[in-house]
């Protein structure tokens, strides 16, 4: 580097934001690789790939010296080849995104548990628009590649195409149309949002996907701030590329790869950088500013400090290791109901709830499990039938309790819930049943117009610990 050719204010800027937009673009790539979301993995994915793109270009070419400087054979071959991919990959991935949240939301075709070839067939789709289209695009490239790249300085290697209708055909029409597939999925989604906003959070519960409000809409958000950003830029570069390609010559292959297809053409530009090498730049922060704040990036946040042994600098970062050995065991775990566990279910459902311990598997533990359970446990739905209750609040249980041990006592040798129960394990008992209480005259039996009649179900659990101590 020379006094005659100084390194320009861009040429440091640049990489050093592309740095930046590299490192917050992980944590969402992670996020989204774990999820199995093909198409945002994929965008972030580009973006991160054409970031790096800048760091190399604008470290290798900093100054309009480029005579003396590498002629950047072998890379440029490579990047022009990504470049090109990207153009087709960046609105792919938009058309992915999209057309997975409108899935989501289209109720005429959800279905309980989607089935393996639904699955397959929403994966290939991903995987065209997001990988094939991108990987046809570079094979077709050397068709319409008149130069082998030009080297410009800062922004590096970049792509040049032949003045003929093969390069509309083959290239620059695409983009746009990508762009204009992923905006009508775009409308899809937001007719549909609007359409069910009020069942909205039932239709993603029923949805079978990874998704809650929060992470639908903040990708739902992210392609809207993309597509409304891409979209005039694929049509400008659209324009100026047409414009500049008239009036077309006949297309010649033995022309095109001649002689002097080989012939690096460099072009100092005097600090100036192309618009797009910002884009991957905006897009990674974009990004970042949708996912890099919530709770799953911040356990990683959290994690990454506490290895790098910064747990002492932020006393909020705890030992990602304290959670899981504080974890229950898998017994304990594992005694949940569709409500939740086993205590939030009777907080839920009963009053007063006094679990018993059963230490030995006799009868006699059996009873007492039973007659403490069934004395603690009773909840009636109705008003009336809670006002006899509370009159007489064990005159019923007296007079079923001997039926309800002999059943306990019958259902012994069948179920094997207490007896052959392993160690440190958990038993549910639930009988519940519904009746009807109707007040009648001394003639007929017909519900009172003053006393209407009222339904109550009595439901009655046992909860049993078991657990067996060795000296």
């Amino acid at each position: 580097m020379t006094t005659e050719f100084p390194r320009h204010p861009l040429a440091v800027v640049l990489p050093v934001l592309s740095s930046f937009s590299i490192v917050v673009s992980i944590t969402p790539l992670i996020l989204h690789a774990k999820n199995r979301n093909i198409s945002t993995t994929t965008l972030i994915a580009w973006y991160i790939l054409l970031n790096t793109f800048n760091i190399v270009n604008s470290l290798v070419w900093p100054t309009d010296d480029l005579q003396s400087a590498w002629d950047g054979t072998g890379l440029c071959d490579v990047e022009v080849k990504l470049i090109v991919g990207g153009y087709f990959a960046v609105p792919g991935t938009l058309v992915g995104i999209f057309r997975g949240l409108a899935i989501v939301l289209d109720t005429s075709r959800a279905t309980l548990v989607p089935s393996r070839k639904q699955r397959w067939r929403n994966r290939i789709m991903d995987i065209v628009f997001c990988l094939m289209l991108p990987s046809l695009a570079m094979a077709l490239h050397i068709i319409w590649q008149k130069d082998r790249f030009l080297l410009y300085a800062i922004s590096g290697c970049v792509v040049d195409l032949d003045e003929s209708w093969v390069s509309f055909v083959l290239c620059f029409i695409w983009p746009p149309v990508i762009c204009l597939i992923a905006a009508f999925y775009c409308c899809l989604v937001l007719v549909r949002l609007h359409k069910y906003r009020s069942d909205f959070g039932l239709i993603l519960r029923s949805s079978q996907s990874n998704l809650n409000k929060s992470r639908f809409l903040r990708l739902l958000f992210l392609g809207l701030t993309l597509l409304i950003c891409i979209l005039p830029l694929e049509f400008y570069t659209f324009y100026y590329s047409l414009k500049n390609s008239l009036p077309w010559h006949a297309y010649s292959w033995s022309q095109i790869h001649g002689p002097s297809w080989n012939t690096v053409i460099k072009v100092p530009v005097q600090g100036v950088v192309f618009v797009d090498r910002w884009a991957p730049i905006a897009a990674g922060f974009v990004i970042f500013g949708f996912f890099g704040f919530g709770r799953d990036a911040t356990k990683i946040y959290c994690t990454i400090l506490w290895f790098l042994g910064l747990g002492c600098c932020f006393p909020s970062v705890g030992n990602p290791l304290d959670s899981q050995h504080s974890s229950p065991p898998t017994a304990v775990s594992n005694s949940t109901t569709l409500i939740g566990t086993i205590r939030d279910r009777s907080k839920l459902l009963f009053w007063k709830t006094k679990p018993t311990r059963c230490v030995n598997h006799t009868q006699q533990s059996q009873t007492s499990t039973l007659d403490s359970s069934i004395n603690s446990i009773d909840k009636s739905r109705s008003p009336s039938h809670q006002t006899r209750a509370d009159s007489a609040p064990r005159s019923w249980i007296r007079r079923w309790l001997p039926l309800n041990r002999r059943l306990a006592l019958n259902r012994r040798d069948d179920d094997t819930l207490l007896n052959n129960m392993p160690a440190s394990t958990h038993a549910i008992y639930t009988n519940a049943w519904a009746g009807t209480s109707q007040s009648r005259n001394s003639e007929e039996i017909t519900p009172s117009p003053t006393a209407p009649t009222t339904d109550f179900i009595h439901v009655k659990q046992v909860i049993c610990q078991q657990s067996e101590v060795q000296v």
